[in-house]
């Protein structure tokens, strides 16, 4: 009896030893990742919340501290890291964990994060919708790990539009087809005196979507193909441009739609965390905000696209202690309900197929407000009759993305320039302004 109680407490201590010495985590030996996130750089953070909540229970119970040290957006850090990791002066050292998109990984070396399938099964990577897996996956690595994804749908300031809608006859039924919405902006134009109707966040997407609505890629070959289905989806956006229809603000479409600039921003679902209750405008004025949101407009004649996207989450190549512990906090992060939670609170998208079906199906949590149920209405429309369009990935992909952004904004600033001070000569506004994009993108 004295040689088995031995042998089990022998047995005991050799099990808490081996958890001492080798066992990557243990909470004897804590374990702090640093993180650079993008969920909330404006508004309250849902994703600090949930570090903080991790912290509390699953980080304390392994000895795991997740301290989050920066809250900014997609475009700030992108830059941001990848002046770390070049060691630009001034720059701050890399965090253990990061949110990006694969464009950044290239621009700032691939290398330097690691490949969650070490740590994921393939019974585990099995779990969650392969299109979200696809886009972090460079090189048969997965390099980026998805824990919340988006796309992008249409914004309308619907307590503006309505009043526009009753005096000239628009409707949002109009806003459904490119060839409706561009009507429909000539007709806000006019009715406003001469203010702008929308804003695209980002202006390559509209290009990449609706050339591929009529069966073409925007890219070939790395380069951008300025071909005749490229002037099909250009002529009108160009038309809008140059009259002063199109808001050419540098930034995000809310930041324009809160103040009053614009009526309709087309941007990421994820926007929605940073519209308020109330547009003020430049004179301090304000009006109280309806916001309805609606799927991308469709040109009549060509197939539903979506884009995909919304950044993942990248951990540095490290110690199998950091490694593992980084692997801990995604697992946590992607679980069901802790998912769908989040996904909902931010204007995002679960990652694991049968969140994701069950947010369709409506077996979801509470909205927030009215505004996150006409969001999440206009996802299931997207879902149900929209293909879903994942951005390529090259190296040139991100400064291609910001040349053409900023390449139209000035071309088109130009252009009305040239419009107030020609007038009818200038009259080929389209043509002009093709040729101006393919001689400063390219």
């Amino acid at each position: 009896m004295k040689n088995s109680l031995f042998l089990f407490l022998l047995v005991i201590a050799a099990c808490l030893l081996f958890e001492y010495f080798d066992s990557p985590l243990a909470p004897r030996k804590p374990v702090t990742l640093t993180m650079w996130h993008v969920y909330g750089s404006q508004t309250g953070s849902p994703m600090n919340d949930l570090v903080e909540r991790f912290n509390r229970t699953v980080g304390k119970e392994q000895g795991i501290t997740v301290n989050v040290t920066s809250v900014s957006n997609s475009s700030a850090i992108h830059d941001a890291l990848i002046d770390s990791a070049r060691r630009v002066p001034g720059s701050g050292e890399l965090p253990d964990l990061f949110t990006c998109y694969p464009k950044t990984l290239l621009a700032m070396g691939s290398d330097l994060v690691m490949d969650w399938n070490g740590w994921f099964s393939e019974a585990e990577r099995g779990e969650y919708v392969p299109r979200f897996l696809e886009e972090g996956r460079i090189d048969g690595k997965q390099l980026a790990f998805p824990i919340a994804k988006s796309t992008d749908v249409l914004f309308v300031n619907a307590t503006i539009f309505d009043r526009f809608a009753g005096d000239t006859g628009g409707s949002y039924e109009d806003l459904a087809s490119w060839e409706g919405f561009f009507r429909v902006s000539r007709l806000y134009h006019a009715w406003s005196g001469g203010k702008p109707f929308f804003m695209y966040s980002s202006w390559l997407h509209y290009a990449m979507l609706n050339t591929a609505s009529f069966g073409e890629s925007l890219f070939r070959d790395g380069k951008i193909n300025w071909g005749d289905t490229f002037r099909r989806v250009w002529e009108p956006l160009a038309e809008a441009g140059v009259a002063g229809e199109i808001c050419l603000l540098k930034g995000y479409a809310t930041t324009a739609m809160m103040t009053g600039e614009v009526v309709c921003g087309l941007e990421s679902t994820a926007s929605i965390m940073y519209y308020k209750d109330t547009v003020t405008f430049p004179d301090n004025t304000s009006l109280p905000l309806r916001l309805k949101v609606l799927p991308m407009p469709v040109f009549e004649d060509g197939k539903p696209f979506a884009v995909q996207r919304g950044v993942s989450l990248c951990a540095l190549r490290s110690t199998p202690e950091k490694e593992q512990a980084a692997y801990v906090f995604c697992k946590w992060i992607t679980e069901e309900e802790t998912n769908l939670g989040f996904v909902i609170s931010a204007g995002y998208l679960p990652v694991k197929t049968e969140a994701y079906q069950r947010l369709l199906d409506g077996k979801r949590p509470a909205f927030p407000d009215e505004s996150y149920r006409s969001l999440y209405e206009a996802v299931g429309v997207l879902h149900a009759g929209y293909t879903f369009f994942i951005p390529p990935l090259f190296d040139e992909y991100g400064s291609t993305e910001k040349a053409f952004s900023a390449s139209l904004r000035s071309i088109f600033a130009e252009g009305r320039a040239r419009r107030e001070r020609e007038g009818a000569v200038f009259s080929a506004p389209a043509a002009w302004s093709l040729a101006a994009m393919r001689e400063r993108v390219q």
